[in-house]
């Protein structure tokens, strides 16, 4: 049986920075396994694709996944309504990991989740989908924010590899037995910053949010203040500076307190004489923080992926798996 701790093993290799940094949807049915070495860990995790067209009609580009699957006992007839539902995390790769091998996306975090190990304790769909080599999921400048002090602005509009993540999303969702309270969103390094970016465009799609090491656009904190946050950075970060999280940590939990405030005062209104609580407020884990949740791990320099993605209290799986959305 392949454990998590093998998994772990051959995904060692960390991420190498960050980077200089009318369409129709017609994504495929997840396509059979791909044939591959009987020592590849990956070997048994599906594959699909989404095709992004021109205003036109004509191709533009096709995006390719993996998506890893829970066990068939766990959603037990998937073809009967009443099949159970399991929660998807979308899964944002680095730059390191970017390309046109639709492998590279499974070694940080991803490729494990397919063991028997983490499936029996957290059964789930992982949707990991590679970005091109050329491509980013979110336009940013991390050179003006290492050495100018800066923080990214979110572009109007997303770019093409983000408009082909949102297609894969809305697709497995639609067709896979996804518990729609429980879609989860994490990514790392230039990830990081796409998990940022794509929490601010589709805040009612997610019930939880895990950037890591990343940095988003304080001035999207108001449409994400009701979506619970668990932000991660390493203290000594070297290629993306922690003061990015750290600013999102505080604009978000500005807009959190403001959102929690509008709540109670609509409570009052619609309910006068009840318990003065939010009925919408984020729900963490016992122990209750302030939204967002926040770590910073010393001595992990752009690597704090690794102490993140685990289970117990020195990580943030239990704290997510815990996350639902309000209906």
């Amino acid at each position: 049986m392949t454990t998590l701790h093998d998994l772990l093993a051959a995904c060692a290799a960390l991420c190498v920075g960050c980077v200089a940094f009318g369409q129709e949807t017609k994504p495929t049915e997840a396509a059979p396994t791909e044939t591959v070495a009987a020592t590849d860990p990956f070997a048994k995790i599906a594959s699909g694709e989404t095709i992004v067209k021109k205003s036109d009609g004509t191709v533009d580009a096709t995006y390719r996944y993996r998506l890893i699957e829970p066990r068939a006992e766990a959603i037990a007839d998937p073809t009967s309504a009443s099949r159970s539902r399991v929660p998807l995390i979308v899964f944002l790769h680095g730059s390191g990991e970017r390309g046109s091998d639709n492998r590279a996306q499974l070694k940080h975090f991803a490729g494990s989740c397919a063991s028997d190990e983490f499936q029996t304790k957290a059964p789930c769909y992982v949707l990991a989908m590679q970005c091109p080599e050329n491509e980013t999921w979110c336009a940013i400048d991390i050179r003006a924010m290492r050495e100018r002090g800066e923080t990214p602005k979110q572009a109007t509009e997303p770019t093409r590899a983000m408009r082909a993540l949102m297609q894969a999303i809305d697709e497995v969702v639609a067709t896979k037995a996804v518990d729609p309270t429980r879609v989860y969103l994490t990514g790392l390094s230039m990830g990081g910053f796409g998990a940022f970016d794509l929490a601010a465009r589709r805040p009612e799609l997610f019930a939880a949010v895990v950037p890591i090491c990343g940095g988003g656009d304080p001035a999207t904190a108001a449409k994400v203040a009701r979506v619970p946050f668990y932000i991660v950075h390493g203290t000594d970060d070297p290629v993306v500076p922690v003061a990015l999280s750290r600013a999102m940590r505080e604009a978000i939990a500005g807009a959190a307190a403001e959102a929690a405030r509008a709540d109670r005062a609509k409570n009052r209104e619609q309910n006068p004489g009840a318990p003065d609580a939010p009925p919408s407020a984020p729900k963490p884990m016992p122990k209750r923080a302030p939204n967002p949740m926040y770590r910073e791990y010393d001595k992990v320099g752009h690597d704090s992926w690794t102490p993140a993605y685990r289970f117990g209290d020195d990580g943030v799986l239990d704290w997510m798996f815990a996350q639902r959305r309000n209906a």
